[in-house]
C-alpha cells in the first residue's frame, strides 16, 4: 500500500518509469525474432517452408527432439551457421526454455539472415502441449 501512495504521489516520477519498463519489455519481446506456437511450427513444417533449429546441447537433443531438426547447439552457432540454408522461407530457432533462442536470433540477423521465428516457450512448451518427439 505504502508503494501504491508513492507512487501516486510521485506521479512525474513514477510515469516515466512505467514508460521505461514498458519499452524494455516490448523490446525484449521483439529480439532476435517473431515468437510462433507449436502449432504454428508444425504448420510451417508440415509445408517445407522451414528449417527447424534445436539450440540445445547434444545430450539435450538426443533425449528428445523435433522431427527433422537439426541440432546446432548455441555455443557452437557461429561457428556452424554455415549449415543454415539461405533459401528457406522460415528459420525456426528452439531451446529449452525460450530464453536462448532470442540470443541466437540476434547472431544470425547479425550474419544476415531473415525470418527468424522463434518457439515460444521452447521445447518445454512442445512438451506440456504432449506433442511428439523423436
Amino acid at each position: 500500500m505504502e508503494l501504491i501512495n508513492f507512487l501516486i504521489e510521485h506521479y512525474f516520477l513514477s510515469l516515466p518509469l512505467l514508460a521505461i519498463i514498458l519499452l524494455l519489455i516490448n523490446a525484449s519481446s521483439k529480439k532476435g525474432g517473431k515468437k510462433i506456437t507449436p502449432q504454428s511450427l508444425i504448420f510451417l513444417a508440415n509445408n517445407d517452408d522451414a528449417f527447424v533449429i534445436d539450440l540445445r546441447d547434444s545430450e539435450q537433443f538426443q533425449s528428445g527432439h523435433i522431427t527433422g531438426s537439426i541440432n546446432i547447439p548455441f555455443v557452437n552457432l557461429n561457428k556452424r551457421s554455415n549449415e543454415i540454408p539461405q533459401n528457406k522461407e522460415a528459420i525456426i530457432l528452439v531451446c529449452e526454455m525460450g530464453s536462448v533462442s532470442p540470443n541466437a536470433g540476434e547472431i544470425l540477423m547479425k550474419e544476415g539472415y531473415k525470418d527468424l521465428l522463434i518457439l515460444r516457450g521452447g521445447i518445454n512448451e512442445w512438451k506440456l502441449q504432449n506433442l511428439p518427439l523423436v
